[in-house]
């Protein structure tokens, strides 16, 4: 009988914590949600702001001003903490100058540029930015006008801030430097300086 009682209570010794320990295990936890990056991938949006341009005649230079707007699209590419872009934008402006009754206007002007990134924390992302040109200039009086195109770089920085993985702010400065071939050799150079508010839309 005592023996009995002794293999009873070393059993109950032994099992007893090997079924607690049973009891302590849990279940995994569920893997962490997969968060998109707000910077990968395709977006478009728009932009506004205010430009200055030098109109650089041979012997002449006129200063014109006014609002610019349009329109931008690019793909950015995330490597941890840069981001390398590639954006092209098109934008209208009312950018014009009015001496002795001749206007002076670049109308539009469009650009592609490679942008260089660097995220000061996941949603704020700094960057610089360059590449090539295109635009107009004309020159016009009542009753007649010409229209010179022209090509040239652009350069700038900007600031982009997240909003959400898919919509995001930013404020940009750019500067754009155009020749137009007006006759023979002759040409007309614009030096433009602008700043503008974007709005994306990253897919």
């Amino acid at each position: 009988m005592r023996k009995l009682l002794l293999s009873a209570a070393a059993t109950m010794l032994i099992a007893g914590p090997a079924s607690a320990a049973d009891l302590a295990v849990k279940a995994p936890p569920p893997g962490a949600a997969y968060i998109a990056s707000p910077w990968d991938g395709l977006y478009i949006g728009g932009n506004l702001g205010y430009g200055e341009t030098s109109f650089d005649f041979p012997g002449i230079s006129l200063h014109g001003n006014g609002v610019v707007g349009g329109f931008q699209a690019g793909y950015n590419k995330q490597f941890g903490t840069f981001v390398l872009g590639l954006e092209t934008d098109f934008d209208l402006t009312s950018i014009k100058n009015t001496t002795a009754g001749v206007d002076t206007k670049l109308p539009w002007f469009g650009t592609t540029r490679t942008r260089l990134g660097f995220l000061v924390n996941p949603a704020l992302l700094l960057y610089g930015t360059g590449g090539v040109a295109y635009g107009r200039l004309e020159e016009s009086v009542p009753g007649a006008s010409v229209k010179v195109g022209g090509v040239g770089w652009a350069a700038g920085a900007g600031v982009q801030y997240a909003l959400t993985p898919q919509w995001s702010i930013g404020a940009e400065y750019l500067h754009v430097e155009l020749d137009h071939i007006t006759s023979g050799s002759d040409s007309v150079k614009t030096n433009t300086d602008l700043g503008r508010a974007t709005l994306n839309y990253k897919f």
